[in-house]
Order: C-alpha cells, then structure tokens, then sequence
C-alpha cells in the first residue's frame, strides 16, 4: 500500500513464508531432480567439468587411446583378481591345489583366471606399445616429462606384478620363474642379498616366501598402481597428448610455448572439442578391443595350463609366460660367462633410459616424420621382439619336446638300446639344444662328430648333474637309470656321425 492509502499495483503481492520454503525444499529433494541431487550432494560438478566435460583438441587418431585401454584392463584384472583371491589359499601346501579347485571345480572359475591371465598378458603388451609410441612423436618433452616419469612407473609395476602373479600358482614353471627373478636380484650389487632376503622372509624358501608375494601381488602394488594411474590420467588432462598441430609445427620449443597452444587448439570452436561424447567413442572402441581379445583369447586358449606342484628335489621346468619369450631367447644366445650379468644389467639399463630420455631429448621436434632416430630405434625394438619370440617358439630350447624325432644320416642303423635313446633324447627336449648335423638351434655344441668324447659312465655322470657354468639343466629324478642309459648310447653313437648331413 502506497503512503495515500492505494494499493500499488506495481509491487506483486508477497507468497507466504512457509509456501515458498516447501517450494524450495520441493525442488532440492532427490525425487524433483535426482541428478542435480546426487552432483551436488557427491561433489561430481567439478570431476565432470574437468574430466568427463573438458575440451580436448580435435584430429586425435583412435589409436592413441592405449591409456584408456590400460585402465579398462586394470580394471578387469581387479574384478577378476578379487573372485580368484576368494578361492586361492596363499600357502605352499594349499595354493597349487586351490588353483587347480578354481580351474576345475568352481563355477566359471576357469573362465575368471583366463580372463584374469590374458588381460595380465595384453595389459603388458599395451604399456610396451604406448611407450614406443610416445618414443615416436616425442610424447616425453616439455611440459610432458613428469607424465612420462609416471608412465615409466607404472611400466615397472605392471612388469613387476606380471611375474609375481604367475608364481602365485606355485607349480614347477612358478619355482623356476621365482629361481630366476630371485637369482636376477641377488646379482644387484650392495643391496642384492638383502633384497632375496626380503622377498623369501628368510634365507631361503619358506612359509612367508608364498605369503610375501601374495601381499605383493594382491595389496601393495595394487595400491601403487591405482595412485599412480589416477596421477598419470590426471597430468594428460592437464597437459594433454600430443596433437598433430604440435607434430606437424617446428616452433614447439618450450613447455610455455606447447601450454599456450594447447589452450588455443581446445578453447577455438574450429580445432576443439569437447571430451564427451567425440573422444570418448574412439575411447571406448580401443578400450572395448582390447577388452573383446582378452575375452575371445579366454574362450578359445582358456587359462594357462597348470604345472605338477612346485617341489625342491627336481628341476623345474623351464617355461617363461609367451610375453617373456623373447628375453629368453636373447639370454639363450649370450655366452654362459655374461648371462647372469646380463640378466640384470639389461634391465637396469632400460628403465635408465627410460627415465633419461626426456632430459636426453629436448630439441622440440614431435611427430615421427621429424625423428628419424626415434623411428629407427622403435623399428629396430618391434623387429627384435618380434624375431626374438618367434625363435623362441619355433626352436623351444628348454626342454621344451618336439613332435619329430631327431634327424640321422642316410642309412644309418640302430640298435634296440640306441634306438630308444633317439626317442628319448627327442622327448627331453635334448634336440632343442644340440644341434645334429645341419639341424637343431645351435644353442649348445653339434654333437654329430663332436671330438671331446666321455666314456659312458662320465657322460651319465654330466647328463644327471652338468658341472658349474655349464647352461643345461641337470635330469635327476627325471629320468630312470635305463632312460639315462639308453640316452647316452644314442650321444656316443652320433659322435661317430659325420659333422654335417
């Protein structure tokens, strides 16, 4: 009411105190707008706007979505880990049977340890070629080295609990592949014998070893790795990938410089976009690829085969994970003397480099066309990868036995004893190393006219226990005495073979 005792018609007439506080309450509740609800309530606002919602530049290729591939097969690999960690019993007396109960007795529990096995294998290829290809455009360089620094971290992780987990089956592949590892640390120099300590709780198998790496496996590096995917995703939100306007520019010099363009590339409508939804379909088809290969790997390889138990009495036998093949290859054909040295220089020497080449690298030149020497040196790594795995699976050493039986001479004729032992030294996987005549791997001498000859009771003595040094596995209790017999008559039979047939 105005002061001459009017109505004002300009001023609305004021809602009650309570109808406009149930108005309020109306729209805040969850059932009005449950969305806005749960974003408030949940702090989600800013994560969507900066994770989900942020611009990215346009014209990035598919194939640089490995990252979110890797994350998509972290996350298998939990699920998946936390239904096996439900059935598997970390002690040496139960965790070879608890495997076995998984695989065979639990329902679908073959298909979860596949699926956890393979999603293990291709997370490592992945990592392996997403750093060769930031090798390739310059992924590392300026404001970039502390993304790469990361990456190099969890690298080591993922290569560290690849091997962990494969032991935890504890059958005779796991005893050897923990023999290896352990014998790798104790050549570090200084801390090596304190390392082998920590990992076996002791000075030498026991309880604890299998407990230990259990922990590791499941809990600790989990831990380290969950922390530093989430950093690593978060530094190339904030810095980015490397577009193809920094690949194709040669002024990219400084980290100054690449900030401001990529503020420009993702801020202008033309060459930006947003995260959601444009990039995050090429995301999802990487990610949604790697996944669909682990799970049709897993249906048609199933798990990995299960060993006979671990014990301390006989050899183990000498099988790494097909992702490994090439390394054992490459330490097959390195002499005796340098093998054991290599075995841990080689990869002390790698995550050296790794962790150097952001400040060994820092002329600014990004994209493959620009960097020869990178492009040459990741040809020359998939090359040797490539041949290294294939001669590892076509020339199995090891032990590992062929389905054909060692080659001899025209018209050579054996006795019932040596003829037995041509068999056997098939089966062993003698062939694999020895070479007769112009066939076999080379790995060990040609045994065909080979002049160093043993009687027969020295040559059993070598084949049971081979002296120190010598790269050949020792055969006690895994053979009878006739085998052995039998196998060193057919080795005293081709000495007298003619060097090449």
């Amino acid at each position: 009411m105005s002061n001459d005792g009017k109505i004002d018609d300009q001023m609305p007439p004021a809602e009650p105190q309570a109808a406009s506080d149930t108005a309020r309450m109306r729209k805040d509740s969850p059932l009005h707008n449950p969305w806005g609800w749960v974003k408030l309530r949940f702090g989600l606002g800013p994560i969507l706007e900066h994770f989900i919602f942020h611009r990215v530049p346009k014209r990035v290729p598919w194939y640089f979505s490995a990252g979110e591939a890797l994350l998509l097969l972290f996350f298998v690999l939990l699920g998946t880990g936390i239904f096996l960690a439900l059935g598997y019993a970390p002690t040496p007396e139960d965790s070879h049977r608890s495997v076995e109960s998984i695989t065979l007795e639990q329902k679908l529990g073959w298909y979860i340890r596949g699926l956890h096995y393979w999603s293990a294998g291709l997370m490592v290829v992945l990592i392996v070629y997403h750093m060769l290809r930031q090798v390739l455009v310059g992924g590392y360089q300026p404001p970039k080295e502390g993304t790469w620094l990361v990456g190099v971290l969890l690298f080591c992780l993922t290569i560290i609990t690849s091997v962990i987990g494969y032991t935890l089956r504890w059958d005779e592949r796991a005893l050897y592949g923990l023999t290896v590892a352990l014998t790798m640390l104790n050549y570090i120099p200084v801390i090596g014998d304190e390392l082998v300590r920590i990992v076996l709780g002791g000075e030498a198998f026991n309880d604890l070893t299998l407990r230990r790496l259990y922990a590791l496996h499941v809990l600790f590096i989990p831990l380290f790795l969950c922390g530093a995917i989430f950093y690593h995703i978060y530094l190339v939100v904030l810095h980015g990938v490397t577009t193809y306007e920094e690949r194709k520019r040669d002024d990219i010099d400084t980290a100054h410089e690449q900030i401001k363009l990529h503020e420009r590339l993702t801020e202008s409508e033309k060459t930006g976009q947003d995260f959601f939804p444009y990039q995050a379909v090429k995301v999802t088809t990487f990610g949604l690829g790697a996944f669909l290969t682990a799970l049709l790997l897993t249906i048609f390889l199933g798990p990995p085969e299960l060993y006979p138990p671990a014990n301390f009495t006989e050899d183990s036998i000498p099988q790494e994970e097909w992702w490994l093949y090439w390394y054992s290859a490459l330490i097959a054909y390195l002499p005796p003397s340098i093998a054991p040295a290599f075995y841990v220089l080689m990869p002390l020497c790698v995550v050296s480099l790794l962790i150097l080449l952001p400040f060994l690298d820092e002329k600014g030149n990004r994209g493959a066309r620009r960097r020869p020497l990178a492009v040459a040196s990741v040809v020359a790594v998939i090359v040797s990868l490539v041949w290294l795995t294939g001669i590892r699976i076509s020339s199995p050493w090891m032990s590992w036995p062929r389905g054909e039986l060692a080659a001899l001479p025209k018209g050579t004729q054996l006795t019932a004893g040596t003829s037995k032992g041509h068999v056997l030294f098939t089966q062993f996987g003698c062939i694999n190393c020895h070479p007769l005549g112009e066939r076999g791997s080379g790995v060990g001498p040609n045994l065909a006219g080979y002049k160093f000859r043993l009687s027969p009771s020295e040559l059993e003595n070598y084949v049971h226990s081979p002296p120190d040094g010598v790269a050949m596995p020792p055969y006690p209790g895994r053979r009878t005495p006739q085998e052995l017999k039998s196998t060193v008559e057919f080795v005293l039979v081709t000495q007298t073979f003619t060097r090449k047939y």
